[in-house]
């Protein structure tokens, strides 16, 4: 690996260290605003879905899609770097995005058990994160990045299922996080292809 991957990637680790604890501190604050002032929406669609606990095909969906990013992607300059910015990028983006539609979890919604996530994003019981779902717009992120994309295609569509069915996500977070995870794809690949012209 040359010297200047090492250095991108340790420089996206930070930085998506850094937005990890920023959305981790508006978290807390969001809680308790969205109980208090946000609202439930009627989303048509749960008339048609189940009520179930998924939580272990959704954990396994959501990393296992990242193992496979990897392991498809390992040869792609930078893979490793376009996806953590991407990433961060979505972590920013849901900061908005929730301010504006301060969403309230539905009634019927079933905790996700993700021991990675709520340990380390969520470290108390956070439900109201809602407007966009960030499952999927990771996923959608490892979708446009990897030189493959129908698995991904299909493991979003698939998790999306899952995360209606179990009530974590409405329909509106679901289709949201398409334009987001583009738009987060766009600025990271600009933002690392601008940082290798500046560093040659």
């Amino acid at each position: 690996m040359r010297r200047l991957d090492r250095s991108t990637i340790l420089s996206s680790i930070i930085f998506v260290i850094l937005c990890a604890f920023i959305f981790t501190q508006f978290l807390a604050w969001n809680e308790s605003r969205a109980n208090n002032h946000g609202f439930v929406f009627n989303d048509p669609v749960y008339q048609f879905l189940p009520l179930k606990d998924l939580s272990i095909l959704i954990f396994s969906l959501t990393y296992g899609g990242i193992i496979l990013f990897s392991a498809l992607n390992y040869q792609v300059h930078n893979f490793v770097s376009m996806a953590l910015v991407s990433y961060s990028f979505i972590l920013l983006f849901r900061i908005p995005c929730m301010l504006i539609l301060p969403l309230k979890v539905h009634p019927d919604l079933i905790f996700l058990q993700d021991p990675f996530l709520n340990e380390i994003i969520y470290p108390s019981k956070i439900v109201n994160d809602l407007f966009f779902s960030g499952h999927v717009a990771l996923v959608c992120a490892l979708t446009i990045l990897s030189k493959i994309k129908w698995p991904f295609i299909a493991i979003a569509c698939l998790l999306a299922i899952c995360l209606l069915i179990q009530r974590v996500h409405y329909s509106i977070d679901i289709l949201a996080s398409i334009p987001f995870a583009w738009l987060s794809v766009r600025i990271s690949q600009s933002l690392i292809n601008k940082y290798f012209k500046a560093q040659k």
